[in-house]
């Protein structure tokens, strides 16, 4: 294994304990690799495994295989190999679109952002209580609002030295007003009252583009393979 494949491992590993704790996630490693109970998705296992040699993705992809809604999401560069291992263990590909991101959280704001309108409000809240069983040192939730409109929410967990955002969201009739931006400011903000220095999350497409102008940049694309008997279904579904 390269030095470069051990640093994304690591990268994955704090990513998806952030992730899965802010999504109250069951969370497994039987098969030696992280896998994800998505009840609110697929109902089943979705898996991730960083840059595998051939042997271990053919390993994880025979798990997958075995069920029609379980998926594989492999986070590395090389995007042909892995559609190619995966047309060989009876997997396709659903996408890979999405990114890995991080950012130095030295470079991020530590303040809440001035809103600039009395109408706005803007709350932070720490999720789940001193009890709840997480790995990540605290989990926080955060909205902007207009009265009982919310403009943009999202969540930010801490694992040791990592602040980990999710479900960054913008309402639909309120994008590029600049709430998404505001958001994030505020939970990075709140996440380096913790001895934080890099930040991880997850990307879309278009959630790539507002993150690069913040000064995130991406650490790897993530490929997302599935029984081919699914795509299949969700072809005829269409």
């Amino acid at each position: 294994m390269t030095s470069g494949s051990t640093e994304l491992d690591g990268l994955l590993d704090a990513w998806f304990t952030g992730w899965t704790a802010l999504r109250s996630y069951r969370t497994s490693f039987d098969t030696g690799y992280h896998g994800a109970l998505r009840l609110d998705r697929s109902g089943d296992w979705e898996y991730f495994i960083c840059d595998p040699a051939a042997a271990d993705f053919a390993v994880l992809a025979a798990h997958v295989a075995q069920a029609e809604n379980r998926a594989m999401c492999v986070l590395g560069p090389d995007i042909h190999r892995y559609v190619r291992q995966a047309h060989a263990a009876g997997l396709g590909m659903l996408s890979a679109s999405e990114q890995m991101m991080a950012v130095r959280m030295e470079a991020q704001d530590s303040q809440d952002p001035f809103l600039g309108d009395p109408e706005l409000t803007l709350q932070v809240t720490r999720m789940g209580g001193r009890r709840a069983a997480s790995a990540c040192q605290a989990r926080l939730s955060g909205t902007i609002a207009r009265g009982r409109l919310v403009l943009a929410s999202g969540k930010v967990a801490v694992y040791g030295e990592y602040a980990v955002f999710d479900q960054i969201e913008t309402h639909p009739d309120h994008r590029r007003q600049g709430f998404g931006r505001l958001m994030m400011q505020s939970l990075a903000a709140h996440a380096k009252d913790y001895p934080v220095t890099t930040g991880l999350l997850l990307a879309s497409t278009d959630g790539q583009r507002l993150y690069a102008k913040m000064g995130w940049h991406s650490v790897g694309a993530v490929t997302v393979l599935v029984p081919r008997a699914r795509l299949e279904r969700d072809m005829a579904g269409l």
